[in-house]
């Protein structure tokens, strides 16, 4: 009895034993597949933020070569982010003189834009004031006033030709465009519409920024 009971005890010892040695084996296992996985998501992390970022848990567990080289993959980062912007911003002046160079190539945008806010002026009611207020800012060296007297008493304004290039050379420019212009005139006392085709010649100007303005021009009655 006592032999039987005592290797029954020795028995239960033993597989407690081997039951403790898989169990701890099995933990080994997750925390080391829990660990690789860990690392994974923070490799990943760390490629998304280009480095930039830094886990300070991670520097206190390496060594200073691991340290050493972390840091000089951030710097490479680094380096490679101010290369990429220093990409973006050649790229952004590059439109811009694009931007520029297509200004300087048509000229004819601006009495394009010109003859616009003249049409606008005719036929938005109440809005003509404020139309040829814009429409002053590309023929600077006519006053408002002048603009305004001009077109106030026009009651249609059609482009029959659209405005293109004479000449152009450097930042000087000539633009000629045909317009048919209907006005309310004072005929024997009465208002009178009188309808009249103008060819009419543009000189333009450019500043250093490509923008065209008119500088002045000569009107020709068909």
């Amino acid at each position: 009895m006592i032999f039987s009971v005592g290797c029954t005890k020795e028995r239960d010892e033993t597989s407690k034993t081997s039951f403790q040695i898989l169990a701890d084996k099995e933990k080994e296992l997750n925390d080391r597949e829990a660990r690789v996985k860990l690392k994974e998501i923070e490799l990943e992390e760390r490629e998304k933020k280009l480095g930039l970022v830094d886990n300070s848990s991670d520097q206190q567990n390496t060594n200073p070569t691991d340290t050493a080289g972390k840091h000089n993959f951030t710097q490479v980062q680094k380096d490679s982010l101010k290369k990429i912007e220093a990409e973006k911003k050649k790229e952004k002046k590059k439109e811009i003189q694009k931007e520029i160079t297509k200004k300087f190539e048509n000229p004819t945008s601006t009495v394009k834009d010109y003859y616009e806010y003249i049409q606008r002026g005719i036929n938005e009611t109440g809005n003509f004031d404020s139309n040829m207020k814009k429409a002053q800012k590309y023929f600077p060296s006519r006053t408002v006033d002048k603009l305004k007297s001009g077109y106030r008493n026009t009651k249609q304004f059609t482009i029959v030709d659209e405005p293109k290039v004479l000449s152009q050379k450097e930042n000087k420019a000539s633009v000629v465009a045909k317009v048919k212009q209907t006005q309310t005139v004072k005929k024997d006392g009465k208002d009178t519409e009188v309808t009249k085709t103008l060819t009419v010649t543009y000189n333009l100007l450019a500043n250093k920024n490509g923008e065209w303005v008119i500088t002045g021009n000569t009107v020709k009655e068909e």
